[in-house]
């Protein structure tokens, strides 16, 4: 059902370009964080940024849609044994495992990095208020889908010791695990707020909060790592 409302609400927003104005373009940077995390996952946060494109459609109603990018740092601390990588599980780490016991003088640190590119798409609509002359405050909402590839690979640290040269060999490189895709949809919220420097240029600022639908077994939702999100953007508006 939710999914069949979002549907509808993005046809909706789209039949409404057909008559609609170009108004602003904005170009902005984002931070944003995941509150509820999922999965096994601890913490989730983003740098990127992105392009907001505004039509009027009358008075001070508007339709839109935001596009951009995120590059999402994840914090998973057994990744290595939740991400399902066949090939460390059940072979690679038993070969570590025996390489160690064969050799005293071998040692290894193991950790890993988890990264998640995002490609959000979102289609808006919303309503300028304007507190005075320069000031404009803006609530929206919408829907939208994030394009996202979670990335994980292992670090290893090695050191091997030899005796008769009183030496230490150091050696370093990652093992990369297979990433894991999808395209789950979301509820988009929030809040913008523009200060008029010139005529045609303004400050933008706005906090964003979307939620992500459940679509279990399908989308890649079963392997996204969080339920909801809060974005921080700055940037500057061009008006039209």
């Amino acid at each position: 059902m939710k999914k069949i409302l979002l549907i509808i609400t993005g046809i909706t927003l789209l039949s409404g370009f057909s008559f609609a104005q170009l108004k602003s373009v904005t170009v902005f940077t984002d931070y944003s964080y995941a509150p509820t995390t999922r999965l096994e996952i601890t913490n989730a946060d983003a740098v990127g940024g992105g392009v907001k494109v505004k039509f009027a459609v009358w008075d001070n109603f508007n339709l839109g849609f935001i596009g951009g990018y995120k590059l999402y740092s994840v914090n998973e601390p057994d990744v290595l044994s939740t991400w399902g990588w066949q090939f460390w599980t059940d072979r690679y780490f038993n070969k570590i495992v025996s390489d160690l016991a064969a050799d005293a003088n071998l040692s290894v640190e193991i950790g890993a990095v988890q990264k998640m590119d995002v490609i959000p798409f979102i289609l808006f609509a919303e309503y300028d208020f304007e507190l005075t002359d320069k000031l404009f405050v803006t609530p929206s909402l919408g829907g939208g889908v994030y394009f996202y590839t979670r990335r994980m690979y292992a670090t290893e640290d090695w050191s091997k010791y030899f005796p008769a040269a009183d030496y230490t060999f150091y050696y370093s490189f990652r093992n990369f695990a297979p990433a894991k895709k999808g395209n789950p949809v979301f509820v988009y919220s929030g809040v913008d707020m523009q200060y008029q420097l010139f005529e045609i240029m303004s400050i933008y600022s706005s906090i964003n909060y979307n939620y992500i639908i459940p679509t279990e077994g399908s989308m890649g939702y079963d392997a996204f790592p969080f339920e909801n999100e809060i974005s921080l953007k700055l940037g500057i508006a061009i008006k039209y």
